[in-house]
């Protein structure tokens, strides 16, 4: 059986007996959605471009504090002049020259607490732009889930309601034959048109549903959906989550990447409250400066060359900026204080999803199988209200009856198993994990 879904970090790495996926020739497939959505969904390529420019933005901090290589070079016209006291008795000179120059400066800071703070910075930024790359896969991963399932969980009506109508039509057309024999009455019939009318404008508005359904999931793709969608195996159990609640909770602790995001953006924003008291210390700084002075002549008469070469270690710190570093240190001090209360908003809504989405899928799994219960159930009481109603110990109002609870379970069951694959996706994906099935992933609660 072929695989459907992408394993590692694009896709739910599942087994086949757990996929359930048909395979039908000339079908398309959810990894093979999945694959041409990651290439030509443009919010995906938007979001990945900037967390690439983010972790470029962070490599300047990092940057600053290496070693500076400055070099200049000039010419320029010049001009000397000479006009000694009348007592000293020397002649006024004028001298009308060029001189080249030339300046090279070599800087590494060696104790430098805001520019290492920056840099920590940046090395922090850089894992968040990692993370952001990384949520745009799970954002896109989610809508293709949502839009795929959607399109199945829409045909699936529509097949239905086409054949309610179907059904309904046929009881029209009985009660027209029965009314003509005698065997019922004008209302019998007038039932009947109501219900297949309704179940026409039903039908209607389930192949409407389809359509911007498919138009949804084109969307992603950039491409006309004319394959069939591969669908569950009719005969597929729907997979439990192993571990228990309480497992998860600790798991999604420590690798839901909306969370880790909060983190992160505490340890930069406390980097940033580091590099602002910094701004009060001197730093160290090494120096290195080399300079050449090449002019053609001067006021004796002949060119001077002249070179210089300085290293050492030079000690700097602000005195004075206006009030802008206070300023600074009282903000960066605020904007920490908000990061850890955005962690902790973050963790409770983890924390919530979690459960949420874990009683979600529980209820979700039994109502699948009461419902499919009920499809078994309402089709025999609808063969046996049929065959009553054929020798006359049932009305037609009752065949009706019957009809309409066997479709409406057959719709419910069958739109729950595609809402529950849809929920499977969402909790792996709350809880950070590759896919929830594999049992090495967890065990006895153990973060992974």
């Amino acid at each position: 059986m072929r695989h459907y879904f992408l394993t590692a970090a694009c896709c739910l790495a599942v087994l086949p007996a757990f996929l359930g996926l048909s395979s039908r020739a000339a079908a398309l497939g959810l990894s093979e959605i999945i694959d041409l959505a990651g290439k030509r969904d443009a919010q995906v390529r938007a979001d990945t471009l900037v967390a690439e420019a983010r972790d470029a933005e962070a490599w300047q901090s990092v940057a600053g504090y290496g070693p500076s290589l400055t070099a200049s070079g000039s010419t320029m016209r010049s001009r000397d002049s000479l006009k000694p006291e009348a007592s000293a008795g020397l002649d006024e000179r004028l001298a009308k020259f060029n001189e080249m120059a030339l300046a090279i400066g070599f800087e590494q800071p060696l104790i430098d607490l805001e520019k290492g703070s920056k840099a920590l910075q940046g090395l922090a930024e850089m894992d968040i732009a990692l993370l952001l790359e990384k949520k745009a896969k799970e954002d896109l991963l989610l809508k293709v889930h949502e839009r795929y399932y959607g399109v199945l969980s829409a045909r699936e009506s529509f097949k239905l309601a086409r054949a309610e109508t179907a059904a309904l039509q046929k009881q029209v057309q009985n009660a027209v034959q029965k009314l003509e024999l005698g065997f019922a009455t004008i209302t019998s019939q007038y039932e009947a048109e109501a219900r297949y009318r309704t179940a026409s404008a039903t039908e209607i508005a389930r192949k409407s549903d389809l359509s911007n359904a498919l138009k949804a999931l084109e969307e992603l793709i950039d491409q006309e959906i004319v394959e069939e969608l591969d669908d569950l195996d009719p005969q597929m159990t729907l997979p439990a989550i192993p571990n228990d609640l309480a497992a998860w909770l600790r798991v999604a602790a420590a690798a839901n990447t909306d969370l880790k995001l909060k983190q992160l953006q505490v340890e930069t924003a406390r980097f940033e409250f580091r590099a602002a008291q910094s701004r009060f210390l001197p730093s160290l700084v090494f120096f290195a400066d080399y300079s050449e002075r090449h002019p053609t002549d001067g006021l004796a008469g002949y060119g001077e060359e002249r070179n210089e070469m300085d290293v050492g270690l030079r000690l700097e710190g602000k005195l004075l900026a206006g009030g802008r570093d206070s300023a600074a240190f009282i903000a960066a001090d605020k904007k920490v204080r908000a990061a850890e209360e955005r962690t902790t908003v973050a963790d409770r809504a983890m924390r919530r999803s979690v459960r949420s989405l874990w009683e979600s899928i529980a209820n979700t799994r039994q109502l699948a199988s009461a419902y499919q219960q009920a499809v078994a159930v309402s089709e025999k009481a609808l063969e046996s209200t049929q065959a009553a109603y054929d020798e006359g110990a049932k009305v037609l109002l009752d065949v009706l009856n019957a009809e309409q609870d066997h479709y409406r379970s057959m719709r419910q069951y069958r739109t729950s198993r595609y809402d529950y694959m849809i929920l499977l996706e969402k909790f792996r994906q709350v809880v950070g994990v590759d896919s929830i099935w594999l049992q090495s992933s967890v065990k006895n609660g153990e973060e992974i």
